[in-house]
């Protein structure tokens, strides 16, 4: 009977520093961006995961960012079950009548806008957030007669995306996490060194292809392996009660998707955490022919190394997720209130005490403090406006000043908590309880928990 632990390649599941050897397999073909790259290969992992667990993901950014090299480049060794589309229409994708469980949906840019103007995923938010898009409709059949007829697409993909427009509609931003390409000039300079270098190498040493190969061999082991995978369970989770931000709505469905993103990291170091085995298993498919081998099925444990993983790797795109904007919104934000503050107090003192004026902040204002044109700062001004951060007036000459609201922004953080051996196994026991003769827990050695 196949075990967890039986995959001897080169990207071990073994190796406890396993997403960073993954993004330095990426070395050759993208330069810096590796937190990036660790979130895209995780999101592309979870494709075979159950359900509840796949993760979806637009990435933002200026044009000529590197956006569509860093997809593109991450996703070639799971070619074989990406659905590649520029554009399509609603219409075309009714018409697919395909499980897309397994699937990456990957669409080159997201341009389509509603009345609001916001990027919108459309039909897709049915699909990404159900399971099913279901359509009735009426056609001639062959002897011209109307006919009603259902149209079915089911199963939940990974989708992937990018965006130049930074407005998005709220209920595309649910079932999605939002990821911006690092836009720094120190980026700049690592990509355009890397592109000299490219020009002044024969291409035989290009070292791309040998690393390709394992990358897919590593994407064809979690495939395998997902499906042996029941539940991914974190228990500790009550211990995270107090560090989850509940003043926004919008928690409720973003907490489910940060959990997610630990869920598939602990299952990236499958090997090295503890499960509870079934072992009655059950028979899998293992080729062309339906013959079928016996292999146990899992829960695996999650540990509080795997959220605080996550937390590394996409506290930025988190932070993003959680307050509905990209990063480089939020990091203007600071900025903006240092020229909000010094304009508060021009008009000098009342009696001895500084008198605020109550003066907005005007687009040129801010372009001038960022350095930027106008139009890159009013984009990145009215990201804070809608997102409920700024609020803004129109001045006599029709100019927005944007002032400061209330509302801050949310993050989370778990450096400090811990889950005990003796809190586990514990925890084990009330959950294995009287089913103990057909489930038991297995520590990453072999060894079983004692019950």
């Amino acid at each position: 009977m196949s075990t967890i632990d039986d995959f001897p390649i080169k990207y071990s599941p073994k190796d406890t520093d396993l997403l960073a050897k993954i993004a330095s397999g990426y070395r050759s073909k993208i330069v810096g961006e590796e937190n990036n790259i660790k979130f895209l290969f995780c999101a592309c992992i979870s494709k075979d995961l159950p359900r509840d667990y796949r993760l979806s993901v637009i990435i933002t950014s200026q044009s000529s960012a590197g956006k569509s090299n860093l997809v593109n480049t991450v996703l070639e060794p799971f070619k074989d079950d990406v659905i590649d589309y520029t554009d399509y229409t609603p219409a075309f994708l009714k018409r697919q009548e395909i499980n897309m469980n397994g699937m990456i949906l990957k669409l080159e840019q997201m341009e389509k806008t509603n009345d609001k103007n916001q990027v919108t995923l459309s039909n897709l938010k049915f699909l990404l957030s159900e399971g099913m898009l279901k359509v009735g409709l009426v056609e001639r059949n062959e002897k011209g007669k109307n006919t009603p007829q259902t149209l079915m697409v089911t199963g939940i993909p990974v989708f992937i995306s990018t965006s130049t427009n930074f407005n998005i509609d709220p209920e595309s931003l649910n079932r999605t996490f939002l990821m911006q390409i690092d836009e720094t000039e120190s980026q700049t300079k690592k990509i355009v060194s890397h592109i000299l270098g490219k020009y002044k190498t024969l291409r035989i040493n290009d070292s791309w292809p040998e690393e390709l190969e394992e990358l897919k061999k590593l994407a064809n082991v979690y495939k395998g392996l997902a499906h042996q995978i029941t539940d991914v369970i974190i228990p500790f989770a009550d211990k995270l009660i107090d560090r989850i931000p509940t003043a926004n709505l919008t928690i409720r469905r973003d907490l489910a998707k940060i959990l997610n993103l630990a869920a598939v990291i602990a299952f990236i170091h499958a090997s090295n955490r503890i499960r509870i085995q079934d072992n009655d298993g059950k028979d899998f498919i293992i080729d062309q022919w339906a013959n079928t081998e016996k292999r146990y099925t899992y829960a695996l444990i999650a540990e509080p190394s795997d959220f605080k993983e996550a937390l590394a790797i996409a506290g930025t795109t988190i932070k993003q997720t959680l307050n509905k904007l990209n990063e480089s919104a939020m990091e203007i934000y600071d900025k903006f209130i240092q020229v909000y503050d010094s304009k508060q107090y021009e008009n000098g003192t009342l009696d001895g005490v500084l008198t605020p004026t109550k003066e907005g902040v005007t687009v040129r204002e801010m372009a001038a403090k960022l350095k930027k044109s106008d139009n890159r700062a009013r984009e990145l001004l009215n990201q804070l406006w809608s997102g409920g951060y700024l609020s803004r007036e129109k001045t006599k000459s029709r100019e927005n000043m944007y002032f400061p609201t209330e509302k801050k922004f949310d993050d989370i953080t778990v450096d400090d908590i811990e889950f005990t051996k003796e809190e586990l196994e514990s925890w084990l026991k009330q959950q294995i309880g009287k089913h103990s003769d057909k489930f038991e827990g297995i520590y990453p050695n072999g060894r079983v928990i004692v019950s």
